[in-house]
């Protein structure tokens, strides 16, 4: 394999060209430059699923490899957007804090629950009555710093066209575009995959997710704090409060009941003042059974899938795009959680 055509340029398909790019391979992106979901996400990178406080998916493999990824393209971009991120989970019921209790103790956790003995020291300004716990090794990703950087280096090199996929201009028996041959095309195209007709059994799920930006001279800005949605300080006493996960909702517009309900989150955690300063909306690519989308097609041979990244897209595009890559080029099997194949019955 010499030369990759890669539909989609945001966390996926840019992580995948970068990944492609280290192997020696000729690759070329088409994006048409309206990112509806790694420029809003919030790029926090976060082992944990709160609600019975398990270890998200592979998170033992995901976390070291996306810190070392990151830190390793801020030198290559020559731009700062990674930075270290202390999250506080306020429990939401005795329940939630048992399991916590538990799970602090076990060696799949160690890295990522710090041991608490009294989880009732109180947090000034927050409403903790079930108290609190800080996980450790989250960070979080600027994204709209990141894939800007990660555009204009893509630019740079000459792999970028900021155009819209024409599908009448490929010709799929031939793996040809606009009459250039390709060995491969890899179709990373979040939501929209359901514009594209080679992977609808895939069944990529519309999910809209609203943010709130914020002001307070109030709040900490060294940690994150957690219930039922997330407070992220960004610096200079502004956050980003989240999120909403509104499911077939394929518009892109911000609501005002998105706005209520991300009130209601911060007002479950703390009476400090703050001023709004804007609603933004995304859409995240999320399958029904919570897993990414990556393999090539069962009949369509050179044509490749990578998607599905979700809520945690962020954590999962560095790894998952190096096994992509490893599968496009040296034919290494892919997770079995993850193949496009699941869908094919």
């Amino acid at each position: 394999m010499k030369k990759v055509l890669i539909v989609g340029g945001g966390i996926a398909g840019g992580s995948l060209a970068l990944q492609l790019m280290d192997k020696g391979i000729d690759v070329t992106i088409l994006d048409r430059g309206e990112n509806h979901s790694s420029v809003i996400a919030t790029g926090m990178v976060n082992p944990m699923v709160f609600r019975r406080m398990n270890l998200s998916w592979r998170a033992q493999e995901f976390i070291p490899y996306a810190r070392r990824f990151y830190s390793g393209l801020e030198k290559k971009f020559e731009a700062s957007f990674l930075a270290d991120l202390k999250i506080r989970r306020f429990f939401s019921s005795e329940q939630e804090r048992g399991y916590w209790q538990t799970k602090q103790h076990e060696d799949l956790y160690k890295d990522f629950l710090t041991v608490h003995e009294d989880f009732n020291i109180p947090i000034p300004n927050a409403k903790s009555e079930f108290g609190s716990g800080v996980v450790k090794s989250a960070f979080w990703i600027r994204s709209e710093k990141f894939m800007t950087s990660l555009h204009d280096y893509l630019r740079l090199k000459d792999v970028l066209k900021i155009e819209t996929f024409k599908g009448h201009l490929f010709n799929q028996k031939k793996l040809e575009y606009e009459d250039i041959k390709y060995d491969a095309v890899a179709f990373c195209c979040g939501s929209n995959n359901d514009k594209i007709p080679f992977f609808k059994a895939a069944k990529i799920q519309y999910n809209r997710g609203q943010i709130l930006d914020i002001h307070s001279e109030e709040l900490p800005e060294k940690e994150s704090w957690n219930r039922k949605g997330f407070i992220l300080p960004i610096g200079s006493n502004k956050f980003k409060l989240g999120a909403t996960y509104e499911w077939n909702e394929p518009e892109l517009n911000t609501t005002k009941e998105a706005r209520d309900k991300l009130e209601l989150v911060i007002n479950s955690i703390t009476d400090l003042s703050y001023s709004v300063l804007g609603q933004k909306v995304g859409m995240r690519p999320t399958v029904s059974d919570r897993r990414p989308v990556l393999g090539m097609h069962p009949e369509h041979k050179g044509l490749f899938i990578f998607n599905g990244l979700g809520t945690k897209g962020y954590m999962l595009a560095p790894l998952l795009s190096f096994e992509m890559a490893e599968y496009m080029v040296n034919g290494k099997p892919l997770h079995p959680e993850v193949e496009y194949t699941r869908f094919i019955k």
